[in-house]
C-alpha cells in the first residue's frame, strides 16, 4: 500500500517499508521509432512491384486480388490462404515457395487473414476454414481448392489444374525439397 509522503511532498512512501517511492518517468515511444520485425524471415523480403513467375506475391486488399485476377485471366493463379499464427502455412512456405520457381506459367499470391479486418473479410467471404488453403483461379474462376500444408494433397489438386504444356505437370513432392548441396554435384 503507497501513501503520501509528509516529509517529500509529491512523492509516496510504502507502507511495508516505509521507502520512499519516485514516480516513473516514462517518455511516450512512437510506433513509428522502432518497427517491430517479423519472425517470419520471409515476411522480411521486400515487396516486388507486381506478381511475378517464379516468386510468391503477397497480397494485402480485396481489391488487389481482383485486378490480379482480372489481368492475368489466362493465366492459373494460385492463392494460398494462411494465417501469420499457422505453424503448418509457415513450415509449408519454402515449398510453396519453390513451387513458385517450377510453375513459372502460373502465378502464386499469399494472402494473410488475420493481416487486416479486410483480408478476413475475405477469407470469411470465400468460406476458408482451415489454413493453409490453397484457392486456384483460371479466368477469374476458381477451378480448385485444396487444404493442409502436405505435397500428398495439394499436388493432385495442383496438377488437376495445369493445363496441358503448361511448366509443373509432372511436379511430384520431391521437387519441393530444397536442394542440397550433394544435387549439385550430379
Amino acid at each position: 500500500m503507497l501513501v503520501q509522503s509528509r516529509a517529500l511532498p509529491g512523492r509516496q512512501v510504502c507502507a511495508h517499508s516505509a521507502r520512499t517511492l519516485r514516480p516513473l518517468r516514462l517518455a511516450p515511444r512512437s510506433l513509428a521509432d522502432a518497427p517491430r520485425q517479423s519472425v517470419d524471415p520471409l515476411a522480411n523480403k521486400p515487396r516486388a512491384a507486381g506478381p511475378t513467375a517464379g516468386s510468391v506475391y503477397p497480397i494485402y486488399t480485396p481489391e488487389e486480388v481482383e485486378a490480379i485476377l482480372n489481368a492475368n485471366k489466362e493465366k492459373l493463379v494460385i492463392v494460398m490462404c494462411k494465417a501469420s499464427h499457422c505453424k503448418p502455412c509457415k513450415a509449408f512456405m519454402p515449398k510453396y515457395q519453390r513451387m513458385a520457381e517450377i510453375l513459372t506459367d502460373s502465378l502464386l499470391l499469399e494472402l494473410t487473414g488475420d493481416q487486416s479486418p479486410e483480408t478476413k473479410k475475405l477469407m470469411v467471404s470465400w468460406g476458408i476454414k482451415s489454413t493453409p488453403t490453397f484457392r486456384m483461379y483460371r479466368n477469374g474462376e476458381v477451378v480448385a481448392s485444396a487444404t493442409g500444408a502436405r505435397e500428398n494433397k495439394v499436388l493432385p489438386v495442383l496438377i488437376e489444374a495445369l493445363k496441358d504444356g503448361e511448366k509443373g505437370k509432372n511436379i511430384k513432392a520431391e521437387d519441393l525439397e530444397a536442394p542440397t548441396e550433394d544435387d549439385d554435384d550430379e
